[in-house]
């Protein structure tokens, strides 16, 4: 399966420098070139049989940096994984014409920096980023997690994703500050690099503040629903917000309530330590795996979703009779089987599934898009575009277990908030005031310091354009950054 990949080691052949730190500026735009003319024509190969995923609010977004054992668990469970390709993403135009927040990753090319300082922060980004992806490697060739890029999408989608927001916010006639007390500030994730750190004004009426701030948020889940979608792959929520936004807003758009029904895995899913690219490789298409897949789908696939209560008979019927035997298989494979020889053994967490159902003789109906309250623009395209026999998964989540964003993605930096006030929506002072506090976050650190370090100006000022780049890069500047934009 051609990706990312492939052009990195295309454009690193041969080169007697391989490492992204000290290539030049030159060549760092031409490898930018050639990244965005693999993403303008890659065509992802997506198995439906294998019953695909995207795992929103994070994880698909990083997968470069996942390093949690619940992630790398659910990798076991489902088929295949699609995921964002960050060096497609970094390079994009398209990520320079939609909205994005300030604290969002720059890319290759933001307004108002110069050559060097715009190479000197793609430098450090691909010096951190690249040895992940390669980490992925064995995941990604064996077609086990699908990168694709996501930026130029959202900027053809863009009329699509803000119709499908607006519409969750209608649906979610929540106030905002009761959202604000349900979830803290650093559970909302607003870019694939942020969650929260909402910069708010004290005052006594934080509600248009929070309502905004819950709108970005509600931005960055349309996108990666919308991307999901697009490449017909279930949305699955590993963390509480995003499984929100899934119950209260999604499923009311795709039809009534005795249309769509949620079902629940109520057996826990073993989660195990020392999980590695390799190892999730050889093991995922182990027989205990492969049938559990196999079986998973089967069950959900003859939901009775006219009857929620029938439907959740069915479920614990159908788990007890065949899907229990195989979590059972799974988890003496920790201790005893293939697992066990690779290195991987049982932890004492567990997760389970949940999964929204709709059937498909109902919303593929030609007079479905009237019931609709998007017209059809967005659901019912949806479900079209991923029909097939019995019901259709809208959306999944993990559930059932402790884990936070930051458990399962590596270099995520943990802020509280700059002031914070007990008893007040996300710590925002009640009385006025001429500062600004910002509320709790998490942030990923995905660029090496290193790579950002300046270039001795003294040396540089004597040698002229023949003096050491700014960038970093040791090349002489007339042969580095000089004549770039």
């Amino acid at each position: 399966m051609l990706s990312t990949i492939d052009v990195i080691d295309a454009y690193l052949t041969g080169r007697p420098d391989t490492d992204f730190s000290t290539v030049t500026g030159r060549d760092l735009e031409s490898f930018g070139e050639r990244v965005r003319e693999f993403s303008a024509h890659q065509t992802p190969e997506i198995d439906a049989d294998q019953h695909p995923i995207y795992l929103g609010g994070w994880p698909s977004a990083n997968f470069a940096l996942l390093g949690g054992d619940m992630i790398l668990s659910s990798l076991l469970y489902s088929g295949q994984v699609l995921v964002r390709d960050p060096i497609a993403d970094w390079f994009s135009v398209e990520q320079y014409r939609v909205e994005h927040m300030m604290s969002a990753r720059p890319g290759f090319h933001p307004s108002g920096e110069d050559a060097e300082t715009r190479i000197r922060r793609t430098r450090a980004f691909l010096t951190t980023v690249v040895p992940q992806i390669m980490r992925m490697r064995p995941l990604i060739e064996a077609g086990i997690v699908v990168p694709v890029p996501s930026e130029q999408l959202y900027f053809q989608e863009r009329g699509r994703i803000d119709l499908l927001r607006r519409d969750i916010e209608t649906k979610l006639s929540i106030d905002p500050v009761a959202y604000a007390t349900r979830f803290s500030a650093e559970e909302i994730a607003t870019e694939d690099n942020v969650r929260g750190f909402f910069a708010m004004a004290p005052g006594p009426e934080p509600a248009p503040q929070i309502h905004k701030a819950l709108r970005h948020g509600v931005r960055y889940f349309a996108r990666e629903f919308t991307l999901a979608d697009r490449y017909g792959v279930t949305y699955t929520a590993p963390f509480a917000h995003e499984r929100y936004l899934c119950q209260e807003g999604v499923s009311p758009i795709v039809g009534t309530s005795n249309r769509v029904v949620e079902a629940i895995l109520r057996s826990g899913l073993p989660v195990f330590h020392n999980l590695t690219p390799e190892v999730i490789r050889d093991v995922h298409d182990d027989d205990t795996f492969g049938e559990f897949r196999s079986t998973l789908h089967q069950v959900y696939q003859g939901t009775p979703v006219e009857d929620p209560a029938a439907a959740t008979a069915y479920v614990r019927d159908q788990e007890n009779a065949l899907l229990r035997p195989l979590i059972n298989e799974g988890e003496k494979a920790a201790s005893r089987g293939l697992l066990a020889r690779l290195g991987a053994s049982l932890s004492q967490n567990k997760f389970a599934i949940a999964a929204a159902l709709a059937t498909d003789t109902i919303v593929g109906t030609l007079g479905a898009a009237t019931a609709i309250t998007v017209a059809g623009t967005f659901a019912d395209d949806a479900i079209k575009s991923r029909r097939g026999s019995g019901p259709v998964r809208i959306w999944s989540a993990l559930v059932a277990h402790t884990q936070r964003a930051s458990d399962e993605v590596t270099r995520v930096q943990h802020a509280p908030a700059a002031v914070s006030i007990p008893g007040t929506p996300w710590g925002i002072p009640r009385e006025p005031g001429m500062s600004i506090s910002v509320t709790a976050g998490q942030l990923i650190w995905d660029a090496d310091p290193r790579a950002l370090a300046d270039t001795d100006e003294e040396e540089r000022s004597r040698l002229g354009v023949y003096g050491p780049c700014r960038c970093g890069s040791g090349q002489k500047f007339k042969f580095c950054c000089a004549g770039l934009r």
